[in-house]
């Protein structure tokens, strides 16, 4: 069997660090959660971190904290895809704002020129998706995001890793928002992080992320600087990381940049064995985008057909994603972006992890191309 996704995991290094928490008798938010987030932002170039208990809540945290901190009024529009997992575009709605979808272009990522198109004067942010890793025209985005005086919100679920010209990819956005599900490049088993250029918005994600609990200022400060009290003057929720979860993260940090490589070498092997099927179509990487290769994506009719074959043989694809308008929450949108409806139908997620053998890519390659002479 061939699984779409398999984590390896630094079991030793893993456990010899969740050890640590368990011998202190702390695994809430300490030590391990703090040494990830300096080094997390240390790596992607910011320097306001907080680690959550998943990029979700990361979504769902900051569009509700941009919101109040700049005054933005209900149904102001941000600008997202509609290739994407829902999250990030749910949390628009949680925040009382309005989703409008842009089209994507050819590397699955937001179309510059369809997002310059959708501005408009209640336009208050862009999500651009790093698709399977993907870069896009990230540096495109990030400029009319720029001129239009509009937050660039960075949705790097994906991105772990990912580098563009030379530069791992982060801090070119004013906010960027990880992943490190047990899926992703870097697998926890549930975890993410929001990465900043703005203290107050830390402070205001902190504070949400910890039941609304602010121990900055208190109804006591002036008269008593004891640090069990604290106030509350906002509604939040329970999401803060804690240090099983960095623990992981630490130990798994130290082969991102090895790992990637690995996921790179298994992007060639299937694009050089597919590259001569005419019928198959592939996801542009622009120049200079080194992807973490989330994803290997092909572009097939009749993709269900061949998901179907595959599972027949044991090789377990995906599809990332189903257009988002399909969707009750976002259909009036449906049919504004024919460019993702149109991958939407056709697009296939290779099995891409660091368990697959020599054996396994080339049984996959060769599964792909016997249903592809059929067609």
């Amino acid at each position: 069997m061939i699984n779409l996704f398999s984590s390896k995991y630094d079991v030793e290094n893993c456990l010899a660090n969740i050890r640590e928490c368990l011998e202190k008798g702390w695994t809430g938010v300490g030590e391990k959660t703090k040494e990830f987030e300096k080094v997390w932002g240390e790596y992607v170039g910011f320097e306001h971190n907080i680690y959550l208990s998943t990029a979700t809540a990361g979504f769902f945290h900051t569009l509700v904290c941009l919101k109040e901190l700049n005054g933005w009024q209900d149904q102001d529009e941000i600008i997202t895809s509609p290739i994407t997992f829902v999250s990030a575009n749910h949390s628009i709605l949680h925040a009382g704002l309005k989703p409008v979808f842009a089209d994507v272009d050819d590397t699955l990522c937001l179309d510059p020129e369809s997002v310059r198109e959708k501005i408009t004067d209640k336009t208050r942010a862009v999500i651009f998706v790093g698709m399977g890793g993907n870069a896009g025209e990230l540096e495109k985005v990030a400029a009319i995001c720029q001129k239009a005086g509009v937050y660039f919100i960075l949705d790097a679920a994906h991105m772990s890793g990912t580098k563009l010209n030379g530069r791992v990819v982060g801090n070119q956005a004013d906010i960027a928002i990880y992943s490190f599900q047990y899926t992703k490049v870097l697998a926890t088993a549930e975890s993410g992080m929001v990465c900043c250029r703005d203290e107050r918005l830390l402070n205001s994600i902190q504070r949400k992320a910890w039941c609304g609990i602010d121990k900055s200022r208190t109804p006591w400060s002036e008269v008593n600087k004891d640090r069990w009290y604290f106030d509350v003057n906002e509604i939040g929720d329970s999401s803060l990381g804690n240090d099983i979860m960095a623990s992981i993260a630490l130990a798994q940090f130290s082969h991102l940049e090895e790992e990637i490589k690995i996921r790179n070498r298994i992007a060639e092997k299937y694009w050089e064995g597919l590259k001569y099927i005419e019928k198959i179509g592939f996801i542009r990487i622009p120049d200079g985008c080194c992807s973490s290769r989330w994803l290997f994506q092909i572009v097939v009719e009749n993709r269900d057909a061949l998901i179907r074959y595959l599972e027949e043989r044991q090789i377990y694809a995906g599809i990332h994603y189903l257009d988002n308008t399909l969707f009750k929450p976002y259909r009036y949108a449906r049919g504004t972006c024919p460019k993702a409806q149109y991958y939407s139908e056709r697009v296939v997620s290779l099995p891409l992890h660091l368990k697959l053998s020599e054996a396994d890519i080339q049984f996959v390659i060769d599964t792909v191309a016997e249903f592809m002479e059929t067609q």
